[in-house]
């Protein structure tokens, strides 16, 4: 009976003993596993406000159409008064 106890007590003793190359590889995997999820977070953030980056780059662009078209609309004038003086 002495012996059984001797054995279990034995046997958890090199149960808890945890090598140092085991904690390494499992921080290690810890790392990886952690920049993946950061990875994942930051991707769903960029594309939850791609969205909206569109929006306001359509309307930059449609104010810039509309300067052009006024610029043009001047310049059309200008020729037209150029032409009807001479």
């Amino acid at each position: 009976m002495i012996d059984c106890m001797l054995a279990a007590a034995e046997a958890v003793k090199t149960f808890t003993q945890v090598e140092p190359i085991g904690i390494l590889v499992f921080l290690c995997y810890g790392f990886i596993v952690a920049l993946i999820i950061i990875g994942l977070i930051r991707l769903v953030r960029f594309l939850g406000s791609a969205g909206k980056e569109v929006k306001l780059t359509r309307m930059e662009v449609g104010k810039l159409a509309e300067e052009f078209h006024q610029l043009r609309q001047e310049l059309k004038g200008e020729k037209k008064q150029d032409s009807s003086s001479e």
